[in-house]
């Protein structure tokens, strides 16, 4: 028996098992225990053997001991069965048996690395019930692993027990529940945690701080920011770092607040507080998009006298200057870091080909697509999506359409913003033997029109005077889909009250909410300006009472 058991052949072990039945008291669990530890030691143990050995012994009736659930959980070990294993365990307690610490922390330990969370709290809840306590950073690790997948209850009924057995009150394990919240945007159940913590007796540190700060910041609760703040300064031990202070620089930034945000740096600053690039790019990306030329001018030579280096982010912080028009000095920037010896990705070199399209540069643009291939950076969509906007605001669309068919995309096709950035300069053109290359092209590669193409092909229906092909068109939107959008809706209010169709327009607009559409104040507009030029009057009157309620509040009427 032992023999074939070592050999791995579970069914023949078996045989002779059960031919001991001739003996006087066996089988005995002696036995069945010799026999499952000769098969643990052959090269071919599996699930399928344990499972027939632990069949066998319920068949038998045989009562197992500890080395029987030992053994078990070994050979479980072995091939990676920690579900298993955990039942075997619990099988163990209800026979009366306590399970050794080794064994609980090895299964601890097995659940926290295959992420099976919920199976690693139960294996907890039995250390603790044996007054056994899993190893500092293998608690830390179930907590933050918890928080990073957003089982915020859980982490704090992790908490929580291990703190009813005075266990682990340092803010290494509470910190992660504190930031998770955060980001969970739980801002009533971030203090209310805070100030639990703080009933309890334990002490916070930086990072507890700088926590709360960015919960509250993220509100836009900025004056509680600050006062959280003021307490860091006045204790030594929970002074704010550069994370505490970009946190609530960030916010002010994302709430607009940008000249207070920058007089936070200063004050940064001359605490001694030295920000660092990810605070500059946070202020830089901020000043970009509102186009505050002077500051960024001084922000970036400040950051370049602190001997700090522009990095990728930096890079693509300027791309709030192209939106706003500042083309050159966006480019003389972006060169600045080109130039530099930093790490370079796609996301940097398609915002500096957004510029070079912008500043009408062809030949610089292919030859810094060149540059980006010879370094290993592959192209993506946007890449090249960005260099055919090149040739359509260039209004060459057949060049346009030569490198449409023949630059190898990404993914072996293009997608539907290729398909629209060629299909809306055709469009606005009135090109229709371009129009309907392009839809034949969407046609042959399975593409269908999404909601911008077919409002593109709307306008140019208008462009060139088939008013009743725009109308089909969105029809065939309503009945069939893909739902317009305001953009959509808009296209048809302008081409109706072009054509002196008030009514009709209006008619549109009382309906829109059955379609489940919602019109915004240029909609109005633009029937108000039709309705003034029809000289409607009383039209004029009832739209400008609805425009005076407010747009969203009207949708119904």
């Amino acid at each position: 028996m032992q023999t074939l058991a070592q050999k791995g052949d579970v069914y023949n072990s078996l045989h002779f098992f059960d031919m001991l039945r001739i003996m006087p008291g066996k089988p005995s669990i002696y036995d069945y225990n010799a026999m499952l530890n000769c098969y643990l030691k052959s090269s071919n143990v599996c699930l399928n053997g344990m499972n027939l050995l632990q069949l066998e012994m319920r068949r038998v009736g045989l009562c197992p001991n500890v080395l029987t659930f030992s053994t078990l959980l070994k050979g479980l070990s072995i091939v990676g069965e920690a579900r298993v294993g955990l039942g075997v365990v619990l099988e163990m307690c209800d026979y009366g048996f306590v399970p050794s610490f080794s064994c609980l922390a090895s299964l601890f330990r097995r659940f926290l690395d295959k992420v099976e969370l919920g199976d690693a709290i139960s294996v907890l809840e039995l250390m603790l019930g044996f007054g056994y306590v899993p190893t500092e950073p293998k608690a830390i690790l179930l907590i933050s692993s918890l928080c990073s997948r957003g089982m915020i209850q859980d982490a704090c009924f992790v908490f929580f027990k291990l703190l009813g057995k005075g266990y682990f009150q340092r803010p290494y394990f509470y910190n992660p529940i504190l930031w998770s919240l955060c980001k969970s945007d739980q801002i009533g159940g971030l203090l209310a945690f805070f100030c639990c913590l703080e009933k309890k007796g334990l002490v916070y540190n930086t990072c507890s701080y700088t926590a709360l700060v960015y919960g509250l910041s993220k509100k836009g609760l900025f004056r509680e920011a600050y006062g959280c703040l003021k307490i860091m300064e006045g204790d030594s031990g929970c002074y704010p770092n550069v994370k505490t202070y970009t946190t609530i620089i960030k916010g002010l930034c994302e709430y607009g607040r940008i000249k207070e945000a920058l007089g936070l740096l200063g004050k940064m600053e001359k605490t001694g507080c030295d920000p660092d690039i990810v605070t500059y790019n946070i202020v830089i990306r901020a000043l970009s998009n509102e186009n505050m030329l002077n500051e960024i001018y001084e922000l970036y030579e400040s950051l370049h006298q602190k001997g700090l280096v522009p990095d990728r982010y930096t890079a693509t912080a300027f791309s709030g200057l192209l939106k706003r028009g500042s083309l050159g000095i966006a480019r003389t920037l972006l060169q600045d870091i080109f130039l530099s010896d930093i790490d370079l990705d796609v996301a940097v070199y398609n915002v500096y080909l957004c510029s070079l399209c912008h500043a009408r540069e062809p030949q610089e643009l292919s030859s810094l697509v060149r540059s980006m291939i010879k370094n290993g950076i592959e192209p993506n969509n946007i890449t090249f999506n960005t260099i055919l906007k090149g040739f359509c605001e260039e209004k060459t669309l057949d060049e346009a359409l030569e490198f449409f068919e023949h630059v190898d995309w990404p993914g072996k096709r293009p997608d539907s913003v290729s398909f629209n950035t060629i299909l809306s300069a055709a469009c606005k053109m009135g090109d229709s033997r371009m129009v309907q290359k392009v839809v034949d092209l969407m046609d042959g590669e399975g593409v269908k029109l999404n909601v911008v193409g077919l409002t593109c092909l709307m306008q140019y229906f208008c462009n060139v005077g088939k008013f009743d092909d725009c109308l089909k068109v969105f029809e065939h939107m309503i009945i069939y889909g893909p739902l317009p959008s305001v953009v959509t809706v808009n296209t048809l209010m302008v081409y109706l009250c072009k054509n002196h169709e008030v009514e009709t327009a209006y008619w549109v607009l009382r309906n829109l909410k059955r379609y489940g559409l919602l019109p915004d104040s240029r909609t109005y507009n633009i029937l108000l300006r039709g309705a003034k030029s029809e000289r409607k009057f009383l039209l004029v009157a009832e739209l400008q009472r609805k425009l005076r309620m407010g747009v969203n509040q009207t949708a119904s009427f």
